[in-house]
């Protein structure tokens, strides 16, 4: 544990702060327009329909008329968790707006839960991994992923990575521990079930780990059946909310705003890409590729192989690790808009990036001196192409297969000092600027602490595994 909070601490702050230091001034965009007439809405009106929020410009592509009152189609779990924020902008602006005070602090809501996924991907690979390798993989996902572009605009992708990696920990712990397992259990599925709230898509979450408490190891004091069960038990608050959310609105708890948006006679509608395109599309395509945005993913695929093969102890955990990874692709591949809108890289799958990310562990974690160099540069290549949309625009705009919003938009942009961020845009000192927080807090301060903790650990032996012993 203390370890947990001195890395960790670490971790989430040099992140909040880069994160902070990153978050967009100029830009309401419709996702996020939606989200924040919502609010207004909960704190103004105390009701679902904007109608006070939406009789203000600007307007939502992703809000829908129904039976005269306008409701935002995204899932609300970010805007109820966003409340707090976003509430204090309306107080000190003095009403609605999509700008100013509301802009910001929504913004910090998200780099927030964005700066505690970091940390959650640090205390999960710290079940495993030595303290340099779980830091460095914390600091990875933060930096080197689109997490950091996606923390500057008030999308739900981080808020939902924090909830599915919180499920996903709490679950592998209540699976390890005996006395505290059905405490941990319920935890983890109430993460999971906020989880759902956020993002319907997450809902794969459920049937997973409840397969995958099942099937770990159980014990007297807390049988797998018993600890599946807690989880459920757990997870009804976030089903309830938004089975109550549907009936308020369409006085069925069976039919989503979603749905609604999109005339769809079922939710399975809504998946009607082809599968090998929108694979394709979301792994490897210049626009979306999830491998062309955060090269170092790579090595996840390798470390899958590793732990599978040769270290029985974690193969459960990893195989859960591979099922939520599908669970959030494959349906974002079949998604009808597999695009996502405007987006830097595959925004929908922000959640299911850690899960590959993780088993990379098994590989950095053999790796000494210059054989960890390829590492660090896939790190340092991923870290300066998303520092760059991160300052510049998540929402480059670009269109078609092989138009690569990097190339196109975020360099060409960050060149001329076009950023838009709070601290200054289209001058030499906006790039200067941009240009020592990347070099900073993405890319040294990460090295630096990996290279001296391996410096404190030369020697030591290499992990066994699991850490965490049952009690």
């Amino acid at each position: 544990m203390p370890r947990l909070l001195t890395s960790g601490l670490l971790v989430f702050l040099v992140v909040f702060v880069a994160f902070e230091l990153s978050i967009n001034a100029v830009w309401a965009t419709d996702h996020a327009t939606s989200f924040v007439q919502l609010d207004y809405a909960l704190w103004h009106d105390h009701s679902f329909a904007l109608t006070s929020a939406t009789s203000v410009p600007p307007w939502s592509v992703d809000d829908f008329l129904y039976k005269g009152q306008n409701y935002s189609a995204l899932a609300p779990g970010a805007a109820f968790l966003a409340l707090p924020f976003t509430g204090l902008g309306f107080t000190i602006a003095g009403g609605y707006t999509a700008y100013g005070p509301v802009l910001l602090l929504s913004e910090t809501f998200v780099a927030l839960t964005g700066a505690v996924s970091a940390y959650l991907v640090y205390a999960i690979a710290s079940l495993y991994f030595r303290r340099s390798t779980s830091v460095f993989l914390g600091f990875a996902f933060a930096f080197s992923t689109i997490l950091w572009p996606m923390a500057t605009y008030f999308f739900q992708s981080d808020v939902s990575a924090m909830f599915v990696l919180m499920a996903a920990f709490l679950g592998i712990r209540a699976a390890r521990t005996g006395g505290r397992a059905l405490w941990l259990a319920s935890l983890s599925g109430l993460a999971a079930g906020a989880a759902f709230t956020v993002d319907y898509v997450n809902g794969v979450l459920l049937p997973i780990m409840v397969a995958f408490l099942l099937l770990a190891r159980g014990g007297p004091k807390a049988p797998r059946a018993v600890r599946a069960g807690a989880f459920v038990v757990g997870s009804l608050p976030g089903l309830a909310a938004i089975a109550l959310y549907n009936y308020a609105i369409f006085g069925s708890p069976f039919v989503s705003t979603e749905q609604s948006y999109l005339h769809s006679s079922s939710l399975l509608g809504s998946f009607s890409t082809s599968l090998p395109f929108g694979l394709t599309l979301d792994l490897v395509s210049p626009a979306r590729g999830l491998l062309v945005f955060a090269p170092i993913l790579v090595l996840g695929l390798a470390g899958f192989v590793d732990a599978l093969r040769g270290r029985r102890g974690v193969a459960r955990e990893t195989l859960l690790f591979l099922a939520i990874f599908l669970g959030i692709l494959l349906p974002y591949a079949m998604w009808y808009d597999p695009y996502g809108g405007l987006s830097f890289g595959p925004r929908f799958l922000v959640a299911a990036i850690p899960f590959l990310l993780l088993p990379a562990g098994f590989v950095v974690e053999r790796l000494y001196r210059w054989k960890a160099l390829p590492v660090l540069l896939l790190y340092v290549a991923g870290a300066v192409m998303n520092g760059m949309a991160a300052v510049v625009s998540a929402i480059p705009f670009t269109s078609g297969f092989a138009d690569s919003p990097f190339l196109s938009v975020v360099l060409p942009s960050f060149l001329r000092g076009n950023l838009d961020t709070a601290w200054g845009t289209g001058s030499a000192y906006a790039l200067l600027w941009g240009s020592l927080l990347i070099a900073a807090l993405g890319v040294a301060v990460p090295i630096a602490w990996f290279g001296l903790a391996r410096m404190r650990e030369r020697g030591q032996p290499e992990p066994t595994l699991p850490r965490i012993d049952a009690k």
